[in-house]
Formats: C-alpha cells, structure tokens, sequence
C-alpha cells in the first residue's frame, strides 16, 4: 500500500533526491531499495508472488520483517530475488544503514546472493 502511495503522489524522486537523512522501517525500508518482493503469504490480499521496483537508493533488495528468521529464509521464497539482486534480509531489532557507499549491520541480518545465504557480521 506504501509502494502505492509513492506512485499515486509521484514521491519517490523527490525522496531520492532529498538533500534529508532518509530513514526507513518495514515497508519505508522495503520501499527504500532498488527491488522487493510481494509475497502471497503475508496476510494481504496478494494474488502472486511479485518483484517491484524501489526508489533505489543502494542496488539491493531489503526484507524487514520481524517475524522472518533464518529456518525462513532457508525455505527460499526470497531465492528468485536473489539471483536477480543481493537480497539483505533482517530479523526482529536489527538494521542496515548505507554510509559513504558502505552497508553497516546491527543485530541479525543475512545476505541473500544466487541463492546462497550468510550471515553478516555486525558492525554497529
């Protein structure tokens, strides 16, 4: 519905080109990266499994949902993401933050990449 939103008042360029610190949890961070991916099994009334396009401030794909855990992302719904994107993926109380080009971790958060899943090192 964010995503929506966005499009409906042509917002996302005027985020991305915002001089602001952008900040972003759950679907403000989803909408942030350059891809994300609808799934059917959320609670929503999705009929498929899709990939839209972010505003795309840093090319990846970001999944925020506190409810996911690593035994989830073993399961491989976010596998087909990944071989289009680096996919980070975080569990409850954990984050990413992009500076000067470089991804800094807190807490638990995976790298989802071809289809290969780690685990990221924490940084902050």
């Amino acid at each position: 519905m964010q995503n929506d939103f966005l499009a409906e008042y042509e917002l996302s360029d005027v985020i991305k080109n915002s001089n602001a610190v952008i900040m972003g949890a759950s679907a403000g961070a989803i909408n942030m990266a350059a891809k994300w991916l609808s799934l059917i099994n959320t609670g929503y009334e999705v009929g498929t499994s899709t990939i839209y396009d972010g505003i795309d401030f840093d090319h990846f794909a970001y999944e925020s949902h506190s409810k996911r855990d690593y035994a989830t992302f073993v399961q491989g719904y976010l596998f087909p993401l990944s071989e289009e994107i680096d996919v980070y993926a975080a569990e409850q109380e954990s984050a990413i933050r992009v500076k000067d080009g470089k991804i800094e971790i807190m807490g638990p958060v995976y790298l989802i990449s071809h289809s290969k899943i780690q685990k990221l090192v924490e940084t902050l």
